[in-house]
């Protein structure tokens, strides 16, 4: 990936809004939009993706619902203490209400980006199902039907980037948009929206220096970080993904290594630094598991 900035288009495919939670006021995604806002990045988006988007929030209010009434029967005995923060989660809550505040910031983040709707009809339908039929990016594997959307999306906002000379980035962490980008000259693809603010942030002429003093302090204190990420998971509770068919615990984690596998800088001023940063880790979990067939 280049480290300059090559253009200031930008689509943002389901994806990648889905891996920043779509928390669309907030860290990156809140970032993005007072680029997209202060007109330093100009973000494509089509009818598709949007009702996409919505399909998503629904989904995921429905199913926040429902865990939340898990919860509630899990935890009855938590009734008895009303004084603790933890007891606001019997207040009722419907999915309807959860994805009626979700659709109002995803709302509020389309007006203030002045998202550009790119139409799909211009789209020349028979390059789609060439590809599909010649199983070409973005069609691959054995469910490729359910690649279409996306390809007539990749089609569209491709088409604009090309018609007018200016370079597309494409963000997503689907891997077949990725292969598709691959096949293009005048698309980039970018996994994380915070890979386009650490670009962004790093073109500013005015944010040079301090970008400079940022990076060399952040440098300074990685062994903190890394060693308050051990703290952090040290102190954390965890479950086995097969707690549904044995009866198990893990009653021990050892740590065997923690690195920092990524970092951007996604805003920065003569007062004020904020970065993005992945960790890598590495555990060992110990489980206890009763074995009731072997039992005597």
């Amino acid at each position: 990936m280049s480290t300059e900035l090559e253009s200031r288009l930008v689509f943002v495919d389901t994806s990648a809004y889905e891996s920043k939670n779509y928390q669309f006021n907030e860290h990156a995604l809140g970032k993005l939009c007072d680029f997209l806002e202060s007109e330093r990045l100009h973000l494509l988006i089509t009818q598709i993706t949007i009702n996409e988007i919505k399909a998503h929030l629904l989904s995921k209010a429905e199913e926040s619902a429902r865990a939340i009434k898990k919860i509630q029967k899990d935890a009855m005995f938590l009734r008895n203490t009303p004084e603790l923060a933890c007891h606001g989660i019997f207040e009722k809550v419907k999915a309807e209400d959860i994805n009626k505040i979700a659709l109002e910031k995803f709302e509020e983040f389309l007006d203030k980006s002045s998202a550009e709707i790119v139409d799909i009809k211009n789209v020349d339908a028979s390059i789609v199902f060439d590809k599909y039929f010649k199983s070409e990016p973005p069609f691959g594997g054995a469910n490729k039907k359910s690649e279409f959307p996306d390809a007539f999306v990749l089609e569209a906002v491709a088409k604009v980037s090309k018609d007018r000379g200016h370079t597309l980035y494409v963000i997503s962490d689907d891997g077949d948009m990725e292969k598709y980008v691959d096949t293009l000259d005048n698309l980039i693809h970018l996994k994380r929206v915070d890979d386009l603010l650490d670009l962004v942030v790093r073109k500013e002429e005015e944010l040079k220096e301090p970008v400079k003093f940022a990076d060399s302090i952040l440098e300074q204190l990685e062994d903190n970080l890394i060693e308050s990420a051990r703290e952090i998971i040290s102190s954390s509770e965890f479950y086995s993904d097969e707690a549904n068919e044995f009866d198990d615990e893990i009653y021990q984690i050892d740590i065997e290594s923690v690195r920092i596998n990524h970092k951007n800088i996604i805003s920065v001023s003569d007062e004020h630094v904020e970065y993005e940063v992945d960790f890598e880790v590495v555990l060992k979990a110990h489980y206890s598991i009763a074995d009731y067939d072997r039992s005597p």
